[in-house]
């Protein structure tokens, strides 16, 4: 009886989807003393961030086929789902792998995954969650000085920012931009009414394209097993290059997932502090006043010149010396393109270091007199762009509360002009 116990039991291994033996190829090396991929990560410390190689199995179930790329606190890496069977076609997962030090408890690695059991769990009938990116698993690894939190996720394809590039000029048409602004803001609807998630760092970079063919995945593994991307060893680690470029899309676009929600925060309470990466940031939230739900719709808003210009909207707000935004500067740009900011609004922590006692913008000499909406448009002309900009002031407006929700939004004319 045990012995025909045991017999079941290795047919059953050997039905499951098999690990790939240790590759025999051999990777080219990369120079010791340069620096890449995560080592740029001015928070890299090679005992916080897990020493992962390819080949090896996380979990008892994820082996490691190629790396996707970094972020400044976490590594992303291809792997295979062993709990597959193998007459089934290959699964694959993408895994974060958090860094744990200093950076990531600041970043909220844990916090991060209770955000994604939120996002996960609230509301899967309602439209937007499936623009949204859901997590499949978590789990412990051991790391060099304590465990890293590692996250599963559905494989995507590549940000906005770098699918714009795709376009001549890098402007993405605005029939396309429309049909990926519907799944943005039915994906932030649900993120701020089912969720009550304010997502905080709302840009390009977050919102991704998925793939619309998964083979792709098989074949960059196959690639990298047989034929390594060139290596950096160091101290008994392998720095791996990051295998991402999935090459032309089969179709115009595909669906869309916003991600990154490691900065995402509650939003049925009161929030300050700085949040959003500058130029995308909300002129409340400059002057610490406060910020909920509309600081995304903010950000969505002036996002909307990356794509339909390959222009930043405050461009010319960056100190040529330090390479970060000038925040008098990015309040008179404001200024010019809404008019001056309202007098009743006087709340804001920072408010006295930009407007005197009278509402005024202290350095009003910097408004630019020629600067408006309209001239920052060129890719668009005539009704459909008179109805853009009728759109996008919805969004930018200095009174968070006058706003457009997601929602409103999604019923407007622009929208509906294909």
């Amino acid at each position: 009886m045990a012995l025909s116990r045991l017999r079941k039991l290795s047919l059953f291994r050997l039905a499951r989807t098999q690990p790939w033996p240790a590759s025999s190829a051999i990777a080219e090396r990369i120079d010791p003393s340069r620096l890449i991929e995560e080592e740029t990560s001015p928070y890299h410390h090679s005992e916080q961030f897990y020493p992962a190689k390819l080949g090896d199995i996380l979990h008892g179930r994820y082996q490691i086929a190629t790396k996707l790329g970094h972020g400044a606190c976490s590594t992303v890496w291809l792997a295979r789902d062993l709990c597959g069977w193998r007459w089934q076609r290959e699964r694959y997962v993408a895994i974060k792998i958090l860094s744990n030090g200093q950076c990531a408890r600041e970043e909220g690695a844990e916090s991060e995954l209770a955000i994604l059991k939120r996002i996960a769990q609230a509301n899967p009938r309602h439209k937007g969650w499936h623009f949204v990116r859901n997590f499949a698993d978590s789990f412990h690894v051991n790391g060099i000085s304590a465990p890293n939190l590692c996250l599963v996720f559905e494989p995507l394809r590549e940000p906005l920012w770098l699918y714009q590039r795709r376009y001549i000029g890098g402007v993405i048409p605005s029939e396309i931009l429309k049909i990926l602004l519907h799944m943005i803001l039915h994906g932030l609807d649900y993120l701020h009414t089912e969720c009550q998630l304010i997502h905080t760092d709302l840009k390009p970079d977050n919102i991704i394209i998925k793939l619309e063919d998964d083979t792709i995945l098989d074949r960059d593994a196959q690639k990298e097993h047989l034929d390594p991307l060139p290596q950096k060893h160091i101290d008994g680690r392998i720095i791996y290059l990051a295998r991402n470029d999935y090459g032309k899309l089969a179709g115009p676009t595909g669906p869309i997932q916003i991600v990154d929600f490691d900065r995402s925060v509650v939003g049925n309470v009161a929030r300050y502090g700085p949040i959003q990466a500058e130029v995308y940031r909300a002129p409340g939230v400059i002057v610490d006043a406060g910020y909920s739900y509309p600081a995304d719709i903010w950000s969505l808003g002036v996002m909307l010149w990356d794509l339909l210009e390959d222009k930043m909207l405050f461009r010319e707000c960056f100190d040529d010396k330090t390479k970060d935004i000038d925040e008098h500067q990015h309040l008179a740009h404001m200024t010019a393109l809404l008019g001056p900011r309202p007098t009743e609004l006087t709340s804001g922590r920072r408010l006295s270091k930009f407007y005197d006692a009278n509402g005024c913008l202290r350095e009003a000499d910097r408004v630019p007199r020629s600067l408006t909406l309209e001239s920052t448009i060129r890719n668009i002309s005539g009704e459909e762009k008179e109805m853009f900009l009728r759109f996008v002031r919805r969004m930018l407006k200095w009174k968070p509360e006058e706003r457009s929700t997601a929602k409103e939004l999604l019923d407007d004319p622009w929208l509906a002009l294909f």
